[in-house]
């Protein structure tokens, strides 16, 4: 500790730093180091790896210091803030809106180092919840030193891990660490290496790259911030980020470009490897990725989660990677998603289909009044296992989902009044909107094991789903003002409530009143009209999704369901591929999610192999990106994060199927042509329906504009 408060008055007397830390009460140091710089840049959110922070002698008494290379100037100009937000809990430790001093050099840059890759903001307000950190002030490091680094984990259930080491390289411009033990270092670029056991900050993390004794980190020495802290810009003030943009001061290259320069990580031994900065910015980025749906794209964004630049992979089955596409156009948002099912008596009705694939295709008995022969494989049971399929082909890192049902009693006759029973809603909310996709498919399971009752009440189906998604009064879910809002609504029939069933053209504006409260309140409708029946009077469905310019997709047989649902496509992408460049060879499995998240398994070289993802949406523009890993055969096997798991098994399982059946190429042919025939029919069924619909609207005088009318009460 002595050591330590004499490191300190040296650093208050030559730099104005307050020695932070050297006083900590117990509550203060158990306090996180580390936090997550987030900003959004124009319409994109920004994740900047982790950041520290260290006591200064003026107002508000700290600054927040990280990498410059996990920042493009140009676009951080056009951020009003930057905030940091604990790793795991979000809770906004500081904001900033200045850069303290001129920010340095990403060392992947021509003319770059390690030394000169930092950014140092100053703070808007004191920052809270957690602890700022000593620098040293000289004679910081040697070889043998042992280091603690602190970083911000995407994963654990905690806002900081660290991780210890030792150096093994020392030189002007940067320091390398060997680790005691291997780990997973994404999102930790920028964390501080501190000397242990004396705990001032030596160094900021900024690569790592594959040696032939395993992983070496590339670390940049504490002196070049500890030289921009004794200049600060405007008297201490710091100047805007609107300031550093096109002619303002010195440009940094952001991540992007980071990754592709895949430069040395300084001048000794650069020759022989190549350091681009690995799983140190964030590779798992939270923030709101989906943009709206059917919407022509203006930009098509790419992203390479996992696996981190420069990896080393051991695994025989290759390289699993992960990552997301998407086309947007305007402001990024999240995702939420009402699958509403209806439950009505008909869905208990065979499919046509063996949808529990038990080897026998359920059939109805005695012209639909008893039961189908399997239960498994009724229209109810080809709605749940449609549901299912949406679940997985979503990311519920960034998408929500919730389930309601819709069904209906009978009204009763005129003049007579009902006293008492148990009477069931209209619509249930079976599970509101959660990320935690085991619950949902227990939810479903659920609704499948009680099956079908009463009449079709699409209305409050419609309404129920609204409500959850918006955070109206009755709702359950939790409102996300930022998230995009879409229901998937499944019915087989057409709506013969909330008014007697005569009343045909009554229920219709009564869904159609439904459909345009959910446009005014920005909820998108996908409609899916199953069977014959919902098909002979489609102008319910037709007109819902049309109404909230969402899509309307017939299926006139029942069991094509599930396979319908894949087609369904919120990220406007045309086409996805995964390539090992090196090899020239794609992924052998690939797995595309509605939500624009990808998965694929691709074959690895012994050595190093690059490998790209090139994405086309649907307005005809491309991106690429790319990720180098080194294949070495015999290394440990590398752990994919948790959130990543289900993908790396879906994976997995597709590829022991595909083993199984022998990857016949006639198969996958046969495949292909019974996905094309679907869309055709689902085509020609599109403009039979709308047709119909069409006739429908002037038959029942449904025409312009839906006229408001006063709903039904139900007899108490």
């Amino acid at each position: 500790m002595a050591l330590r408060s004499q490191l300190g008055r040296t650093l208050v007397g030559l730099f104005g730093l307050a020695g932070a830390g050297l006083a900590l009460d117990a509550a203060h140091a158990t306090e996180p180091a580390v936090a997550k710089p987030r900003f959004v840049s124009g319409t994109e959110l920004r994740v900047g790896g982790s950041a520290f922070f260290v006591a200064v002698a003026r107002d508000p008494g700290a600054v927040a210091v990280t990498t410059a290379h996990a920042f493009t100037l140009e676009e951080l100009s056009r951020s009003h803030e930057v905030a940091f937000e604990l790793g795991w809990t979000k809770q906004r430790a500081s904001v900033s809106s200045r850069l303290l001093a001129t920010p340095g050099k990403p060392f992947s840059v021509p003319g770059g180092t390690l030394r000169d890759d930092f950014v140092i903001f100053a703070l808007d307000v004191a920052p809270r919840g957690v602890r700022t950190l000593p620098i040293c002030a000289s004679g910081c490091s040697e070889v043998g030193q042992r280091v603690r680094i602190f970083g911000a984990s995407a994963q654990a259930p905690h806002a900081e891990d660290d991780v210890f080491g030792r150096v093994t390289k020392v030189a002007a411009d940067q320091l390398e660490v060997a680790l005691d033990v291997p780990a997973d270092l994404r999102g930790w670029g920028g964390g501080p290496v501190l000397r242990h056991p004396e705990g001032d900050v030596i160094g900021l993390l900024q690569a790592q790259w594959p040696t032939e004794d395993g992983v070496t980190l590339g670390v940049g020495p504490i002196d070049g911030v500890r030289a921009a802290l004794a200049k600060p810009l405007d008297g201490g003030l710091g100047r805007p980020f609107a300031s550093f943009g096109a002619g303002g001061a010195t440009a940094a290259a952001g991540t992007a470009g980071a990754r592709r320069a895949g430069a040395a990580a300084g001048r000794a031994g650069a020759g022989a490897r190549a350091a681009a900065p690995v799983a140190l910015e964030d590779g798992t980025e939270e923030g709101p990725l989906l943009g709206r749906a059917g919407a022509l794209s203006t930009e098509l964004r790419l992203a390479i989660d996992y696996p981190a630049d420069a990896a080393v992979i051991g695994d025989d089955e290759g390289a699993f990677l992960a990552g997301r596409a998407l086309a947007l156009l305007g402001e990024f948002r999240r995702f939420d998603v009402m699958l509403v099912l209806d439950t009505s008596d008909s869905t208990r009705a065979a499919s046509g289909a063996d949808v529990n694939e038990n080897g026998v295709v359920g059939e109805d008995r005695v012209f639909g009044i008893f039961p189908t022969s399997d239960a498994g494989d009724s229209i109810l049971a080809a709605e749940v296992a449609a549901a299912e399929r949406v679940l997985e082909s979503l990311d519920p890192r960034s998408t929500r989902v919730g389930v309601v049902t819709f069904a209906g009693e009978p009204l009763p006759p005129p003049n007579v009044l009902t006293v008492g029973g148990s009477h069931r809603p209209d619509a249930v909310i079976e599970e509101p909107l959660t990320t935690e996709y085991g619950r949902l498919r227990k939810a479903l399971h659920h609704v499948l094991e009680r099956g079908p009752e009463g009449l079709t009440n699409m209305t409050e189906g419609l309404r129920a789903g609204v409500r959850e998604l918006k955070g109206f009064r009755g709702g359950v879910s939790q409102p996300d003002a930022g998230s995009e809002k879409v229901v998937l609504f499944f019915t087989d029939g057409q709506p013969t409530l909330p008014y007697d069933g005569a009343a045909v053209a009554q229920n219709v504006r009564s869904v159609l009143r439904a459909a345009d409260q959910a446009r005014r309140a920005g909820v998108i409708i996908h409609s899916f009209a199953i069977g014959p029946e919902a098909l002979d009077g489609p102008v319910a469905v037709v007109e819902m999704a049309r109404i909230t310019e969402g899509r309307f997709t017939p299926v006139r047989r029942p069991g094509d369901l599930v396979r319908v649902i894949e087609n369904v496509d919120f990220a406007n992408l045309e086409s996805l591929s995964v390539r090992n460049q090196t090899l020239g060879r794609d992924a052998t499995e690939l797995v595309q999610k509605a939500d624009g998240g990808f998965g694929a398994l691709v074959p690895l070289a012994k050595g190093k192999n690059v490998l790209e993802v090139k994405a086309r949406a649907t307005d005809g523009s491309e991106a690429r990106a790319q990720v180098t890993v080194h294949h070495l055969p015999g290394a440990a096997p590398t752990q994919a994060p948790r959130e990543l798991v289900a993908l790396r098994n879906q994976l997995l399982e597709k590829r022991v199927i595909n083993l199984r059946r022998g990857r016949i190429d006639a198969e996958r042919t046969r495949t292909e042509e019974v996905r094309r025939d679907i869309e055709l029919e689902i085509e020609r069924e599109r403009t039979v329906a709308e047709e119909r619909a069409q006739k429908q609207r002037r038959d029942l005088r449904i025409e312009g504009d839906v006229e408001p009318a006063p709903e039904p009460t139900r007899a108490p």
